[in-house]
C-alpha cells in the first residue's frame, strides 16, 4: 500500500532534459508509487520489489523514445536468477505495465546490507527489447547481461545496441513491503560531443550512485540543477508515469479464440468454467463452458 506520509510529494514522472547545449540528454523518473503498487499486485518479495523499481525505472526511461500514439515496447531480462524472467511494457502515453515470473522468490541480503537483485535476476542471460512498429516488422534489440543489477546491463544494451554510450543508475529504496523511493537517470553523449563534456559526466557519475536515497527527499529537479551545476542545463518536459495494463475480456477472448477448434472444443467438455489471469496486473476472466464451446463454432466458421 502506498504510503504517502514516507515518501516525496512529487508524483511519478519522467524529465526530460540536455546539458552543454544539447551535447548529451538526460532522462531522470521517480517510479516509487509505480514500483509500490507492482509490489503489492504481485505480492512481491523485498528483493523482487527493488529490481522491479530498478526495471520500471530503466524502461521509463527507454520508453521516452516512443513518439507515435498507439506504439509500444517491451523490454524482457531473462536471467538465471531465482526470479525467473521480467518484462516491462511502455506506451507512448507513459503506461507501463510488470510481469514477473517468481515475484515472491526471497534472497538474503548481500554483505554490504543491499538487496540481491543480480541474485534474483542472474548475472547472465538476456536484455530483450522489442520496438513495435505498426507498418513494418518489430525491431529486436538483444545484449547480454553484465551483471543482473540492471544498471550495467541498460548501459551496455544502449552502448551496444543502439550505439550510443551511455551512463545508467538505478534505485530503489524498500524494506517490509514498503517502498519509500524509486527511481533511475540515463546520460547519454549526442553526435558530437566534445570529450572534455564526457570526462566532465565521468567525474560526476558518483553522484547518481545513490540516486533511491537522493530522490527520497528531494526533487528531480532540484537534484538535477545541483548535479549539473555549471553545464548548462536544460528541462525540455516532464511527463506523467502510471502503472496500468491495458488487459481486458475481449483480449482474453481473442486469444482463446487463438487456440483453435479443436482445443477450445477439448476446453468446453469440462463442468467447470476457464479461467484466464492476466501475468501483468493478476486480474482473472472467467469463461463457461458455454461460452468456449460458442468460440469453438466461431473459430470453424473463421476458420482459426
Amino acid at each position: 500500500m502506498i504510503r504517502d506520509d514516507l515518501i516525496f510529494n512529487e508524483p511519478d514522472s519522467l524529465l526530460r532534459m540536455t546539458i552543454s547545449g544539447m551535447q548529451a540528454r538526460v532522462l531522470m523518473c521517480r517510479t516509487t508509487r509505480l514500483t509500490q503498487q507492482a509490489a503489492d499486485i504481485h505480492q512481491a518479495s523485498d528483493v523482487a520489489t527493488t529490481a522491479m523499481g530498478r526495471l520500471l525505472s530503466a524502461s521509463a526511461m527507454l520508453f521516452s523514445s516512443i513518439e507515435d500514439e498507439g506504439k509500444s515496447i517491451t523490454a524482457t531480462v531473462s536471467g538465471d536468477g531465482v526470479g525467473g524472467s521480467m518484462t516491462v511494457v511502455g506506451h507512448s502515453d507513459g503506461k507501463l505495465k510488470i510481469a514477473v515470473e517468481n515475484p515472491q522468490a526471497e534472497l538474503p541480503l548481500r554483505s554490504d546490507g543491499k538487496q540481491d537483485v543480480g541474485g534474483f535476476v542472474g548475472r547472465h542471460g538476456k536484455l530483450t527489447i522489442i520496438r513495435d512498429r505498426p507498418d513494418a516488422e518489430p525491431y529486436i534489440g538483444i545484449s547480454n547481461l553484465v551483471s543482473g543489477e540492471l544498471g550495467l546491463d541498460f548501459a551496455e544494451y544502449f552502448t551496444m545496441s543502439e550505439q550510443t554510450p551511455s551512463l545508467v543508475a538505478l534505485g530503489c529504496l524498500n524494506q517490509k513491503g514498503t517502498v519509500l523511493s524509486a527511481g533511475g537517470i540515463l546520460i547519454q553523449a549526442l553526435p558530437g560531443c566534445e570529450i572534455s563534456v564526457i570526462e566532465e559526466l565521468e567525474k560526476r557519475e558518483p553522484f547518481f550512485a545513490g540516486i533511491s536515497r537522493e530522490l527520497y527527499d528531494k526533487s528531480m529537479r532540484e537534484l538535477a540543477e545541483f548535479w549539473f551545476q555549471g553545464m548548462d542545463l536544460e528541462l525540455l518536459s516532464a511527463e506523467n508515469l502510471v502503472l496500468q495494463c491495458d488487459c481486458s475480456r475481449e483480449k482474453m477472448r481473442r486469444a482463446l479464440l487463438s487456440l483453435g477448434r479443436e482445443e477450445l472444443l477439448e476446453m468446453g467438455s469440462a463442468d467447470d468454467d476457464t479461467e484466464m489471469a492476466c501475468h501483468f496486473c493478476r486480474s482473472n476472466h472467467k469463461f463457461s463452458a458455454r461460452e468456449l464451446n460458442d468460440m469453438a463454432k466461431h473459430a470453424a466458421v473463421r476458420g482459426e
